[in-house]
């Protein structure tokens, strides 16, 4: 079995999209938009494991996070720098939250433009 998706609910995807397309370079690899709710699937050319957008019709509100919900990770591409890849996502719109020099490891967290925590790794040599 392989992974499929996480689902994230929005309150703005056009703003998220666009977050996720520029600082990570992913695509939008499908929409389906339903009578109530919108799903917009993102994730990187090559990998099939997808983050999926909801967008509920009518709640614009922002949606309160769940106590249990933690973080997604995600991969710098090869040859980047944790520091290059975490001022890219800054610079796409994410919030400068915890840059590689606060963090003990070989990671940084950013959080995208609904407030989810997004933990860029380091890859390994």
């Amino acid at each position: 079995m392989k992974f499929a998706h996480t689902m994230l609910r929005v309150s703005n995807p056009e703003k998220v999209i666009e977050f996720y397309t520029e600082a990570f370079d992913w695509e939008m690899k499908r929409k389906k938009e339903m009578e109530t709710f919108t799903l917009y699937f993102l994730g990187p050319e090559d990998q099939t494991a997808e983050l999926e957008l909801t967008y509920n019709h009518g709640e614009d509100d922002r949606y309160e996070k769940g106590e249990g919900y933690g973080h997604i990770a995600i991969h710098t591409e090869e040859g980047q720098s944790l520091e290059d890849a975490y001022r890219k996502a800054v610079d796409a719109g994410g919030e400068d939250y915890r840059a590689p020099d606060e963090c003990p490891g070989n990671y940084a967290f950013v959080k995208d433009p609904e407030g989810y925590e997004v933990e860029i790794l380091a890859r390994s040599p």
